[in-house]
């Protein structure tokens, strides 16, 4: 429903757009809008307004729709909101900015509950658009899991917003639209949106300032350099100063190329980061990243260099955090008290990159292509292959003769070691090899005279110990004939 302009105090009549230049005459409900009053509406997902990625788009449907009255109690307040927003469209690739109300309202001057109103008013007018709603859930510990300390404190999750606008905004500046909602695009111009774009070039141009006239080629009179006369310098030149060789500045930096991907991987890296790290929130992300080009290429994460950065010792306030950062990190390196700096963090698959190539290596092998190949070409492949190795004539090689070694009882080998333990010529694995490949024992040497006694001894000690066994065994077989004997009487 279309608002009467005279009801609105703060709008001025003379400065609202005239819709009567692009309105389609087959459909005279183009321009009707109604406000979003439904809180489902408001989402994301839900919302009727394309996405917008530049902040002077956002400055300006923002402005032809509080200017044309659209909202009741929108006004110069709603744009002075919107002028913040669009300062941190800047910093973001996708068109989000998060929202903080006590910290607007500071950068305002307002209170906090009028900055909650305006950011509804934009809300309803299809301005911007919910892409996370903010809790007093603590986003450190959430994110750091075990690894939160109380030391580390608290931080709530923030509201973020899409900047988005409203099809009312399109259709008023002939703008042609393919498909509806946040993924619609521009697809082209209608004439009076052809008209309407010329004009604001040409205003444009004459705002700039005009540039110094310079003359063609073919107006200036070309001068005679042989009529051109030198005053001052020297005649001739010194044989010393000619053949110096002339140094010049490399053209070349030491860092390697970064592709565009890269780029704007490191940007992205950047922004997360920004979140992370206090003093680093009012810095450009672009010459941020530059400036931590080294140690992203070295494969640090954002979480690897925000637990770095939290530990420097930074000033109060600081006017070029990137230029800091920039010292900072080259006295460290130069000083090796750089923490981390010779094992990289392992990057983190936050955007799902492997699970992506994952997926992607999966429908490849799962492609027609592949299964064509796996029902038809495979079988016939392999009996080819089975065919060619039948008609290889194999070569036998000759296999290597093993003679194991030769197992016996210990009994058996003990009583056949030699008697003299003294002997160090001949030890017990000699003697088992030489028995178990059948090779003669080494030569050992004669025991000396004095030895010959001792011998003896150990023969008789020997044959007595065995004539007591049998001795032994003897009687005690009699012992049992005589107790059987007596229980038989």
């Amino acid at each position: 429903m279309m608002h009467d302009l005279s009801a609105c105090r703060h709008i001025d009549p003379a400065a609202c757009p005239d819709l009567s230049e692009t309105r389609d005459v087959s459909n005279t409900s183009r321009h009707a809008f109604v406000l979003l009053r439904n809180a489902a509406d408001h989402e994301l997902a839900a919302t009727t307004s394309r996405q917008l990625r530049h902040p002077d788009h956002f400055l300006a449907a923002a402005r032809y729709m509080v200017e044309a009255g659209y909202h009741p109690k929108a006004g110069q307040t709603t744009l002075r909101l919107a002028a913040v927003f669009a300062a941190r469209v800047r910093r973001s690739s996708r068109g989000h900015f998060p929202l903080s109300a006590e910290a607007t309202a500071r950068e305002l001057g307002l209170k906090k509950r009028a900055v909650m109103y305006h950011a509804r008013y934009l809300r309803e007018l299809g301005l911007i658009a919910y892409v996370e709603h903010g809790s007093k859930t603590n986003a450190l510990r959430t994110r750091r899991g075990n690894a939160w300390q109380p030391a580390d404190g608290y931080r709530g999750t923030a509201t973020v917003f899409a900047a988005v606008a409203p099809r009312i905004w399109d259709d008023a500046q002939g703008r042609r639209i393919a498909g509806t909602g946040y993924t619609a695009r521009i697809i082209g111009v209608t004439e009076a949106g052809r008209v309407r774009a010329v004009e604001e070039v040409r205003r444009k141009a004459a705002r700039r300032q005009p540039r110094r006239a310079s003359c063609t080629p073919s107006v200036v009179v070309p001068q005679d350099h042989r009529q051109v006369k030198v005053v001052g310098g020297k005649k001739n030149t010194s044989r010393k100063r000619a053949t110096c060789p002339k140094t010049s500045r490399p053209t070349t930096t030491s860092r390697s190329p970064v592709s565009p991907t890269e780029c704007a991987r490191g940007i992205a890296l950047t922004e997360r980061l920004q979140g992370q790290v206090w003093w680093l929130r009012h810095a450009c992300p672009r010459r941020l990243a530059y400036a931590l080009r080294p140690l992203i290429l070295a494969g640090w994460t954002w979480q690897g260099l925000a637990a770095e950065l939290l530990t420097w010792g930074v000033p109060g306030y600081l006017r070029d955090p990137a230029a800091y950062v920039r010292h900072e990190l080259a006295r460290r390196q130069r000083l090796g008290k750089l923490a981390g700096a010779a094992t990289p963090d392992v990057p983190v698959d936050d955007d799902g990159t492997r699970h992506a190539a994952m997926l992607r290596g999966r429908e490849e092998r799962n492609a027609p292509i592949w299964q064509r190949y796996a029902q038809q070409l495979r079988p016939t492949l392999r009996q080819q292959l089975a065919a060619v190795r039948q008609r290889i004539p194999h070569e036998r090689s000759t296999p290597v003769e093993y003679r194991p070694w030769m197992r016996e009882s210990e009994e058996d080998f003990a009583r056949f070691l030699p008697m003299q333990s003294w002997n160090e010529d001949i030890s017990p694995l000699e003697v088992y090899r030489a028995r178990a490949f059948g090779t003669p024992l080494p030569a050992r040497r004669i025991a000396p005279e004095a030895d010959r006694g001792w011998l003896e001894h150990l023969r008789n000690q020997r044959d007595a110990a065995h004539a007591f066994g049998v001795l032994r065994a003897e009687l005690e077989e009699w012992e049992t004939l005589g107790h059987g004997v007596s229980e038989r009487s």
